[in-house]
C-alpha cells in the first residue's frame, strides 16, 4: 500500500478565511490498481464532518467516503467502503472539503512529487479548489499544496488501450484512411473477446461508422472517422472520439481536420523605390487596410532595408490604436520580404479598418504617395483616406502622422471565414463566490458578415477562478452563444477572472471579470472603471498648442486652472485622465471640456540675468477636480482642433486626508529642471547658446509635454507610469503627491501614523533642503522608505515665490539652482555657503545622498532605452526569497540610464546591504568634472565601471531600499518601453520589499508570493 506524501509536513498548519472549501490536489499513478483510503491533513482548529472524495479529471465522482473517529488534528485516514479502481498514467483528483480551517503550503505542488508508482501533477494548475463545499475542485492558486492524499494498491485490472489510428490528418469532411482500433484485456493481460466498445465523437464534430463494435479474438474493435466539415473555420480543427467499454475504462483518439483556405496577402508584384533610406532614428511605420470579408489575420509581413538590423515586432491595431496582436520576428534574412506567424489569428471584421505596422531601428524602405490610391488584391484593399502610410516616432507606438501617403510595405496573412467577437458580458465584477449578473455572450459571423447558426462554442476559466454553466453551448439562429460565470472565492486582480470562448476553427475571445476582496482599497475599485489608451501622447505638437497648470498638485474636490495657447486663434479641447492600469490600457477618461476658444497667449517674459522665464497667461479652463476623484498621476490632454496635435499637462490629484500604506511622489521638480520652454533649463546642453538658467519656473509649459524633439529624462511617462501601472494593477493601497508637497507638507505627510512607505520612482534627483529634512526626519520617525530610482537627491534647490511676471505672486513656483557657480546666488551671499544650491555632496552642504539613500550617483548612458544587466550577489537575502535566484543572476538591461553605487565616504549607513554588482561603461564626464580643486566630493580610487543596489535598516526600524537604477519599473511594467524588460523575478523582489516595508498587494497576480 502508497500513499503520495511521506515526510512532508504544511508550512502554515491552521489558516482561515472563514468559508468552506473542497480541497483537492491532481494525481497519477505509472500502474493501474486500486485506491483504498483516503486521506487528509486536519488542522487544529477545524471542526465538523469531513467527507473524502475520488474524481476524474473532468469532474466525475468516481468514490466517496464520510470520516469518522477523527483525531484533533494531523493526518486522518477513512477506507472506502468500494475501492476506486485507477487506469495507469491517467489523471486523477482526491479531495476532501474544509469547514473553516485548513492547512497548506504554497507551491508545493508547482513540481511533482513522487513515491513510488504514485506522483502529483505538475500542470502550472494543481492544489485545486471550490468554493462550494463537495463541488469538484478545478480553481488553483499558487500550486498549493492542501495535504489530500490517497492509499494505493496495486491490483490488476482489465485495460483498455489504443493500437492505431490515433493523431491522424486529413480535409474537413475526408473520411480517415486508417480505422481507429482498441484492444482490451483481462486483468491477466490476456486479449478478451466479445466485450463491446462505444465510440462517439465528443468534439470538433464528424462522425464514426459504428458506433458500438464488438472485440474480436484478439480483444480488438474499431471505427472509421469521417471529420467534421467545420463551416467557417480558418485553421486546424480537432476532432476527438472516445472509446469506452463499460466496466474497463476508456481512452481518446484526436485528429486534425484541415479547413480549405485561401490565404491573402495585399501586395503582390509592388516594389519600393527607395529600398534603403534612413534618417537614422527608429519609427513604428504602418498601413491602414480593410478586407471585403471577414476571416483571420495569421501573418504580418514587412520589407526589410538592407542595412536594417535589430530586433523588429509586428503589430494589428485597431483604427483607434487598441493592440489587437503582435509577434517578434525570428530568422530573418538579410534583406527584402519577412514573414512572421502569429502564435494566436486576429480575427477581423467585413468592411472594417486596421492598421499593420512593424518598428524600423534605423533603416526603412519606402515609396511615396502609393497609398494615395487604393491598392486592392482579392478581399483586401489599403485604404485611400489621404493620411496612409502612417508613423509614430516613438517604435511601438500606434502610428497615426502620415507623410505624403508612404507605402513602408508594412502587409498582412490573411484567411477569409467565420470570426467570433464578444457581445455582452464584459468586464463585470462581484463579490468571490457569487453569479455575475449578466451572461457572456458572443457571436459567430460568417466570411459575409451574416450571423451563423449551429457553431458549437466551448467557455472555460482560463484564470482566477471560478466557473461556467453551460461549458458549451451552439450559436442559434442569431449566431449568438451564451455562458454564466460563477466567480471564485479567491479575489482577483481588476479584470483578473478571464473567461475564454472558443469556437474550433474560427477563434477564440476572452472575457474580464474581477472578484472583488473583502473591504477593497480605492485603488482596487478605482481599476474597475474602463480604461483607454486616448491619453498616451501621440501627434505631439510643435508651436501648435501648449499648455501648463495653476499648481503641479490638488486636493480632490479642488479646483485648477489651466492655461492654454495656441499657434493661432482657434478651437481646442481639453481631455483629463487619470494613469493606471484599468486592464492595461493605462489611463481612464476623468472630464472633457468640449469645444474651447483658444487664444495666441502673450509672450514670456525672461530675466537676462537669471535666464528665468514665466509665462502670464489667462486661464482657459477651469478644471474641477471631484469629491470622488482617486489619488492619482493625471494628464489633461490638450488637442487643437485645427491641426489634431496635441499637448499634455501633466498634474497629481492629491487625498490628504487619506493613510494608504504607500505615498507615492511624483517627481515633478525633475521634469521642472529639464524644461527648456523659453529657450532655458537648468542644463547648458539643451540652452540656448549654452548658456543654462539659474532659475526655473512653473508658470511655462513643460517643453517634454508636447515637442517631439524633447528629452524624456525627465516625465511621469518614463518611469513613474510604469510603477504606477504595477502597482495598480496588484491593487496596492497607494495615494499619491508631489515633491512640491513634500517640501511645504514634508512632516506631516512623513508620519508613520499616515503612511507605512514613501515612494521615489524613476528620476528625482532635484530636492529642497526641506524636502530632505523631512525625508530623514520620516525615516527616524520610522516611515520605510523605497528608491526605485538613481540619481536621487542629487542637486539641493531652492523653491522661491513667483514673479509679478507671472501675472501673481505665489509660493513655490520658482525653482533655483545655481550649481557649480552657485556663489553667485545673492541668497548664498547673503547667508553663507551652507545655503549653496549645488551638490548635496558638496564640500558646501556636506550631506551626501548615500547617507540617507545608502548609495550615491556613479555615472550614466546617452541610451536612454539600453542600459546594462542588474548582477545579483547576496542572493540568499530576503529580498531576494521565492525568485530562485543565485549570485551572478541578472536581470537584462535594468540598469540605466543613470546608476548609483557605493561609496566609502565614511556617510554610509551602518549595516549596509549589497544587493547588486553591475558592470557598467561610465560616461566620458565623471560626477566630479564640475567641481574645483580641492571640493572633489567622490574617493580617488572610486570604481565607476560598478553599478549597486543596497537596503539598510535605519536605528528606528524604517527599512531602507535604494535600487540604483532609474529603470526599475520597467522590470515591472513593459508598457511603451522597447525592448521589453518585465521580469517575474523582479516583481517578486520588489513584492519582497515592499511587504517587508508594510505594504501588501490585496490581488496580487497568482505567480506571486507575499510574504
Amino acid at each position: 500500500m502508497t500513499t503520495l506524501f511521506t515526510n512532508q509536513s504544511p508550512s502554515v498548519a491552521n489558516f482561515t478565511d472563514n468559508v468552506p472549501y473542497e480541497l483537492g490536489m491532481k494525481f497519477r499513478s505509472a500502474t493501474g490498481g486500486q485506491i483504498t483510503t483516503i486521506r487528509f491533513w486536519k488542522a487544529a482548529s477545524e471542526t465538523g464532518t469531513h467527507t473524502g472524495r475520488i474524481w476524474t479529471a473532468t469532474g466525475t465522482l468516481l468514490g466517496s467516503v464520510t470520516f469518522s473517529n477523527e483525531t484533533a488534528s494531523g493526518w486522518q485516514e477513512q477506507a472506502l467502503s468500494t475501492p476506486v479502481d485507477i487506469q495507469a498514467n491517467t489523471t486523477y483528483v482526491v479531495s476532501v472539503n474544509v469547514n473553516a480551517y485548513y492547512v497548506f503550503t504554497n507551491d508545493q505542488l508547482a513540481n511533482s512529487i513522487t513515491n513510488g508508482d504514485l506522483s502529483s501533477v505538475a500542470d502550472g494548475n494543481n492544489g485545486v479548489f471550490n468554493g462550494t463545499s463537495g463541488a469538484f475542485p478545478s480553481n488553483s492558486y499558487r500550486n498549493t499544496n492542501y495535504f489530500r492524499d490517497i492509499n494505493f494498491v496495486v491490483v490488476s485490472l482489465p485495460t483498455i488501450t489504443k493500437i492505431s489510428g490515433d493523431n491522424q490528418t486529413g480535409a474537413t469532411g475526408a473520411t480517415l484512411p486508417d480505422p481507429l482500433v482498441v484492444q482490451v484485456k483481462d486483468s491477466s493481460g490476456n486479449p478478451q473477446s466479445g466485450v463491446t466498445v462505444n465510440f462517439a465523437v465528443t468534439a470538433g464534430g464528424g462522425s464514426v461508422s459504428p458506433t458500438s463494435a464488438v472485440t474480436n479474438a484478439s480483444g480488438q474493435a474499431s471505427t472509421t472517422l469521417t471529420l467534421g466539415t467545420a463551416s467557417g473555420a480558418t485553421s486546424p480543427v480537432t476532432n476527438t472520439v472516445s472509446a469506452t467499454a463499460t466496466g474497463v475504462g476508456s481512452v481518446t483518439f484526436n485528429a486534425t481536420a484541415n479547413p480549405s483556405v485561401n490565404n491573402q496577402k495585399l501586395f503582390t508584384n509592388q516594389v519600393p523605390t527607395n529600398a534603403n533610406f534612413t534618417d537614422n532614428v527608429p519609427y513604428e511605420l504602418g498601413m491602414k487596410f480593410r478586407s471585403a470579408t471577414g476571416g483571420q489575420i495569421n501573418a504580418i509581413r514587412f520589407w526589410k532595408a538592407a542595412s536594417e538590423t535589430g530586433t523588429h515586432i509586428g503589430k494589428i491595431w485597431t483604427a483607434t490604436g487598441t493592440l489587437l496582436g503582435s509577434v517578434t520576428f525570428s530568422n530573418e534574412t538579410a534583406s527584402g520580404w519577412q514573414q512572421q506567424l502569429l502564435e494566436t489569428p486576429v480575427d477581423i471584421q467585413a468592411n472594417t479598418t486596421y492598421v499593420v505596422s512593424v518598428n524600423v531601428n534605423a533603416y526603412y524602405v519606402i515609396t511615396n504617395n502609393e497609398l494615395g490610391s487604393s491598392i486592392v488584391n482579392g478581399d483586401l484593399s489599403s485604404v485611400a483616406d489621404g493620411n496612409n502610410g502612417v508613423y509614430n516616432v516613438n517604435p511601438n507606438s500606434f502610428p497615426t502622422n502620415s507623410y505624403q501617403n508612404s507605402n513602408y510595405y508594412r502587409d498582412i496573412g490573411f484567411v477569409a471565414g467565420s470570426t467570433l467577437e464578444k457581445v455582452s458580458g464584459d468586464n463585470q465584477n462581484g463579490a468571490t463566490g457569487s453569479t455575475l449578473p449578466n451572461p457572456l455572450v458572443v457571436r459567430v459571423l460568417n466570411a459575409q458578415n451574416s450571423p451563423q447558426s449551429g457553431i458549437t462554442v466551448n467557455f472555460a476559466v482560463t484564470s482566477g477562478g471560478g466557473s461556467v454553466s453551460p461549458t458549451s453551448a451552439v450559436t442559434n439562429a442569431s449566431g449568438q452563444a451564451s455562458t454564466t460565470l460563477t466567480l471564485g472565492p479567491v479575489p482577483s486582480a481588476p479584470g483578473g477572472v478571464v473567461v475564454t470562448a472558443t469556437a474550433a476553427g474560427i477563434g477564440s475571445t476572452t472575457f474580464s471579470a474581477s472578484a472583488t476582496p473583502p473591504n477593497p482599497n480605492p485603488i482596487y475599485l478605482e481599476n474597475l472603471n474602463s480604461g483607454t489608451t486616448n491619453w498616451k501622447l501621440v501627434n505631439r505638437a510643435s508651436g501648435e498648442i501648449a499648455g501648463y497648470a495653476s499648481a503641479t498638485s490638488v486636493n480632490k474636490g479642488g479646483s485648477l486652472d489651466i492655461k492654454v495657447s495656441l499657434g493661432q486663434a482657434g478651437q481646442f479641447t481639453i481631455d483629463v485622465y487619470r494613469l493606471g492600469y484599468y486592464g492595461g490600457t493605462g489611463g481612464r477618461l476623468m472630464a472633457s471640456s468640449g469645444s474651447l476658444t483658444g487664444t495666441v497667449q502673450n509672450p514670456c517674459t525672461l530675466d537676462s540675468n537669471t535666464r528665468l522665464v514665466e509665462c502670464n497667461w489667462t486661464t482657459s479652463y477651469v478644471l474641477q477636480v471631484g469629491n470622488n476623484w482617486t489619488s492619482g498621476i493625471y494628464v489633461a490632454k490638450l488637442t487643437d482642433q485645427a491641426s489634431s496635435r496635441v499637448a499634455h499637462v501633466w498634474f497629481v490629484v492629491r487625498d490628504d486626508s487619506s493613510n494608504a500604506d504607500i505615498l507615492f511622489q511624483s517627481a515633478v521638480s525633475c521634469v521642472l529642471a529639464y524644461s527648456t520652454t523659453g529657450g532655458y533649463s537648468l542644463y547648458s546642453f539643451n540652452s540656448i547658446g549654452g548658456q543654462r538658467a539659474f532659475k526655473v519656473s512653473y508658470d511655462r509649459p513643460f517643453s517634454q509635454a508636447s515637442y517631439q524633439e524633447s528629452y524624456e529624462f525627465d516625465t511621469p511617462l518614463r518611469w513613474e507610469y510604469n510603477m504606477v501601472r504595477w502597482l495598480e494593477s496588484q491593487a496596492y493601497n497607494v495615494t499619491y503627491t508631489d515633491n512640491m508637497q513634500i517640501h511645504a507638507n514634508g512632516q506631516t505627510l512623513l508620519n508613520p501614523n499616515n503612511h507605512k512607505v514613501f515612494l521615489s520612482v524613476g528620476h528625482d534627483e532635484y530636492w529642497s533642503k526641506e524636502m530632505r529634512d523631512a525625508v530623514e526626519a520620516g525615516r527616524g520617525a520610522g516611515v520605510n522608505l523605497g528608491f526605485f530610482s538613481a540619481n536621487t537627491c542629487y542637486w539641493r534647490v531652492r523653491f522661491e515665490n513667483s514673479t509679478s511676471a507671472a501675472g501673481q505672486v505665489k509660493p513655490d513656483r520658482v525653482m533655483a539652482c545655481y550649481k557649480q557657480d552657485w556663489a553667485s546666488d545673492p541668497i548664498a551671499q547673503q547667508q553663507g555657503a551652507s545655503a549653496a544650491t549645488n551638490k548635496f555632496r558638496s564640500v558646501q552642504n556636506q550631506r551626501p545622498e548615500n547617507s540617507l539613500l545608502g548609495i550615491m550617483y556613479g555615472s550614466d548612458t546617452t541610451n536612454l532605452y539600453g542600459g546594462y544587466n542588474y548582477v545579483v550577489t547576496n542572493s540568499n537575502d530576503p529580498y531576494y526569497a521565492n525568485t530562485g535566484l543565485q549570485n551572478g543572476d541578472q536581470f537584462e538591461l535594468l540598469v540605466g540610464y543613470e546608476w548609483d553605487f557605493t561609496v566609502n565616504n565614511g556617510s554610509a549607513p551602518a549595516g549596509l546591504v549589497t544587493l547588486s554588482n553591475s558592470t557598467v561603461e561610465p560616461a566620458p564626464l565623471l560626477p566630479t568634472f564640475d567641481e574645483p580643486p580641492g571640493e572633489q566630493t567622490l574617493p580617488a580610487n572610486q570604481d565607476f565601471t560598478k553599478a549597486h543596489s543596497a537596503r539598510y535598516t535605519a536605528s528606528s526600524g524604517a527599512k531602507v531600499f535604494a535600487s540604483g537604477t532609474n529603470q526599475w519599473s520597467w522590470g515591472l511594467d513593459s508598457d511603451d518601453v522597447s525592448p521589453a524588460r518585465e521580469d517575474i523575478r523582479v516583481k517578486q523582489t520588489t513584492v519582497n520589499i515592499l511587504a517587508d516595508m508594510g505594504a501588501r498587494p490585496q490581488t496580487p497576480n497568482a505567480n506571486l508570493i507575499v510574504p
